[in-house]
């Protein structure tokens, strides 16, 4: 399949002197031919300029957008995103890195002419439900940067086990997560924030059938009722899930970071469904409990409590 790479580097944006930039392209490329590829942004700002390199020795074309130009790089992108439908007929893939609402137009325009399209996001940077609700697969670009990482073998990997009872925890999580964000929990809202909170979840390997039959019974069994087209929780009261707070108080250092490896070692992770220490960590980064730290010459990742 030829694939076409969009990317709003300002939207999501890998640190710096990394393999996040390859491991990107590695995950796009898979059994694909990357035929066209473009980063957006304004090439000057210090937090983007040092990653300009590795894009173009990866063979992106860098558009530069001055800062003075009020969304002129959303602007560019669409114009670029349309124009290559019909230029470049043969790609039937396109991947859009970014989590920005106002691209919905753009895949909206894709998927009527038959092509299937890709949201890679950044769960952190506030990413539109109602964009990835339009993708046909979508991710958090955490959950695809896979750096060599000597501290867990494969051997010690073990199968996910997501039970109903976490899955249940996990819904009524997202169901406020999308209210204190003020935005209306709509069911396929809550479904793509449950998937970017735990990209394991799906409801089929627990034995439903469909979407709806999940929901029905993780509302019996939470505090949750749906009235008028969305969601409700009866109580607010905020909770931390039982396995981020495992993690938590398992961070001996009280302000610096903290090796992962280290901090892997005093919490049973697996018993909550993680094969690997670090994704549980990422998906405590994403919350905002924790915060995660990569350095590329050691391949070790350290993190610290936020």
């Amino acid at each position: 399949m030829h694939v076409g790479i969009l990317w709003d580097i300002e939207n999501v944006t890998p640190p710096a002197n990394t393999n996040y930039i390859q491991s990107v392209i590695e995950k796009v490329a898979e059994n694909n031919r990357i035929s066209y590829a473009m980063a957006f942004g304004n090439w000057n700002k210090d937090s983007i300029k040092n990653i300009a390199h590795e894009l173009f020795i990866n063979n992106f074309e860098l558009k530069h957008i001055p800062k003075s130009i009020k969304n002129s790089a959303d602007m560019s992108l669409v114009a670029h995103g349309v124009e290559i439908i019909f230029q470049y007929p043969h790609i039937e893939r396109f991947v859009l890195i970014s989590g920005d609402g106002d691209f919905r137009p753009l895949l909206s325009t894709q998927k009527k002419w038959g092509k299937e399209t890709w949201v890679i996001c950044d769960v952190n940077n506030n990413a539109s439900e109602d964009l990835l609700k339009m993708a046909d697969k979508y991710f958090d670009y955490r959950e695809i940067i896979n750096p060599e990482d000597n501290q867990e073998s494969d051997v010690q990997q073990i199968n996910n086990t997501l039970t109903k009872e976490m899955s249940f925890e996990l819904f009524k999580e997202a169901v406020g997560i999308i209210i204190k964000e003020k935005k209306k929990p709509l069911s396929s809202y809550v479904k793509i924030k449950m998937k970017l909170l735990n990209n394991e979840f799906d409801e089929k390997k627990l034995g439903y059938n469909s979407w709806l039959s999940f929901v029905q019974e993780a509302k019996t069994s939470t505090n949750i009722t749906f009235e008028n087209g969305c969601f409700v929780i009866n109580d607010m009261e905020e909770t931390i899930p039982e396995v981020f707070k495992l993690l938590i108080q398992a961070i001996k250092e009280p302000a610096g970071f903290e090796l992962s490896s280290q901090v892997a070692e005093r919490i049973d992770y697996k018993i909550f469904g993680y094969k690997k220490f670090r994704n549980l960590a990422l998906d405590a980064e994403k919350r905002g409990y924790i915060e995660t730290k990569y350095d590329p010459e050691k391949t070790i990742w350290y993190i610290k409590k936020k």
